[in-house]
């Protein structure tokens, strides 16, 4: 497989309230789809857990007015986080794994406290994301990885918590890992798989089916107002040629098919680097004349003496009309650029690495990028990863999901960064 085809999954996959004013992170950690076939029951039980919230060992310094503050941190070693959804006003959810077991979290308002995992919930391996993805409080959905004989992820099924009780939806998606997910009701959801398939898997409400994308796609997104759209390359067309082997590629359900829109292509100066590729993997949808796009254009490293300086980001905006170029704020696109729904309108864009190093807000197309202050460090942890970051005008906050490691990576602890 191309090095840089390669890159586009690695990202993808990569970057698969608490207390403001510092001190410990409190969290508790204590132990259907319309149609025909209709998803099976699966519990009565609530979703939330009864236990009080219980300190974790963890001391947060305070944050900055204005940036990331820590609103969660997990007293269990071995924990980490690879998804967190907003369902509402005041509701969000994240899950990732303790142990090879499911993590699950819910945040009613107040607090994220540990939430009762779907009983039955197959083992989680190391190293394997958990989906979330929601298009309201009663309709929640995750993607679960099924094990094979070998004890490998072989596919993936969806089970869906419809605000009293989860359901397992019938069939699977035939694939370890996807590096898209969105839910837009019940009978509506989707997933796409980065550069390995042109194809995306789409459930109607009875069964989950194989829909052909004129393009490979990394990220969905969609709204009610918005429409549906995925983001990805494409390997032919304008400005793909024998050292730009790929370009930025954007497409929109029209209700009965993926349409590839036109997006702006990228070349590298004389002398061109080896494998010039462009791709987009990161996508939010606020409105109809209001999505944003973000990627990298990129090369293959490491092959020639005299290597060009990394571009910044691609950030594409579509105005309802055409995608435009928009000025990226960072140095350096290279890995893991990624993109979410701010707080107060418009976008963030985080760059850097997968840390919460370097966020900035893009208020509106045009205008210019704000930095936001960092994440407080933590002594004695050396490590920060959050693998997804997740905004929606319905929760007015801002949400990043992953993992704290201490210096070493003896262990690692689920994390919950928010940007208010």
């Amino acid at each position: 497989m191309r090095a840089l085809a390669s890159l586009l999954v690695a990202s993808s996959l990569l970057v698969a309230a608490g207390c403001a004013a510092g001190g410990t992170v409190r969290g508790a950690d204590g132990p259907g789809a319309s149609g025909s076939p209709s998803p099976s029951p699966m519990s009565t039980r609530t979703a939330q857990s009864e236990e009080a919230p219980t300190p974790g060992p963890v001391a947060t310094p305070a944050a900055s007015d204005g940036g990331w503050r820590y609103a969660y941190v997990s007293d269990q070693p071995g924990s980490r986080l690879t998804g967190v959804t907003a369902a509402g006003p005041r509701e969000a959810w994240a899950a990732g794994s303790e142990g090879d077991r499911l993590l699950l979290l819910h945040h009613d308002g107040t607090a994220w406290r540990r939430a009762d995992p779907p009983p039955g919930a197959p083992a989680v391996p190391e190293g394997a994301d958990v989906r979330i993805a929601a298009s309201g409080p009663d309709d929640v959905w995750l993607l679960l990885p099924e094990l094979g004989a070998d004890d490998q992820v072989q596919a993936l099924t969806a089970v869906r918590w419809d605000g009293s009780a989860w359901h397992r939806v019938p069939g699977r998606i035939d694939s370890p890992y996807v590096t898209g997910f969105a839910v837009l009701g019940p009978a509506d959801a989707w997933a796409v798989y980065g550069s390995g398939r042109r194809d995306a898997a789409h459930w109607d409400g009875r069964s989950w089916t194989k829909v052909p994308l004129p393009a490979y796609a990394s990220a969905l997104g969609g709204s009610g107002s918005g429409g549906l759209w995925a983001v990805g390359f494409r390997s032919s067309g304008p400005g793909v040629t024998e050292s730009e082997l790929d370009q930025p590629a954007a497409m929109r359900w029209d209700g009965r098919s993926w349409r590839l829109v036109p997006t702006p292509t990228y070349a590298f100066a004389q002398p061109k680097p080896p494998e010039g590729s462009a791709m987009l993997d990161g996508l939010v949808v606020l409105g109809e004349d209001d999505v944003w796009a973000i990627g990298v254009h990129t090369f293959n490293h490491g092959e020639v003496d005299d290597e060009p300086a990394d571009p910044p980001p691609i950030l594409l905006h579509w105005d309802g009309r055409s995608w435009s170029r928009q000025n990226a704020p960072g140095d350096s696109g290279y890995c893991c650029p990624r993109l979410a729904a701010g707080p107060a309108g418009g976008v963030l864009v985080v760059t850097g690495s997968p840390r919460l190093r370097d966020t900035w807000r893009v208020a509106a197309p045009g205008e210019s990028a704000v930095p936001l202050p960092r994440l407080p460090a933590i002594p004695g942890l050396k490590r920060s990863q959050f693998f997804k970051v997740e905004g929606s005008a319905r929760s007015g906050t801002t949400w990043a999901a992953g993992t704290l490691s201490a210096d070493g990576g003896f262990w690692s602890r689920a994390a919950i960064a928010e940007l208010p």
